[in-house]
């Protein structure tokens, strides 16, 4: 399977599991969740997984370096909590993943992971 096709179904299967998670935790899927990862379908299509990995991370809300509102926190937490279940190299839960990669945000995210019984 060329490289481009595999990652491209590798970010399909985690955005279904990310509005599966999604719609466990809030009950619903939101339009943000419709449109979680779907720029890396695209770009996967023109670009190295790199160039591609590197954009998204930059220009997207659910990451640290964008996020700013609750909404964009809750995005990275349901981001944090389906990769174990589509991704190999990421099978940390989203209260081992904040511990890990991004303690300086435990003030923001404990108090959701709380709300979401996920603490």
């Amino acid at each position: 399977m060329p490289i481009k096709i595999a990652n491209i179904i590798y970010t399909l299967r985690h955005k279904m599991a990310f509005l599966r998670v999604e719609k466990k935790l809030l009950g619903k899927n939101t339009m943000s969740g419709y449109l979680h990862d779907l720029d890396k379908v695209f770009l996967y299509l023109i670009f190295s997984k790199k160039t591609v990995h590197n954009f998204h991370r930059k220009h997207s809300r659910h990451h640290s370096i964008k996020a700013c509102k609750r909404k964009h926190y809750i995005q990275m937490i349901i981001d944090w909590e389906c990769a174990k279940e589509t991704k190999p190299d990421k099978q940390l839960d989203a209260c081992q993943t904040l511990n890990k990669f991004y303690p300086d945000l435990r003030g923001i995210i404990c108090p959701l992971l709380v709300e979401f019984k996920l603490n």
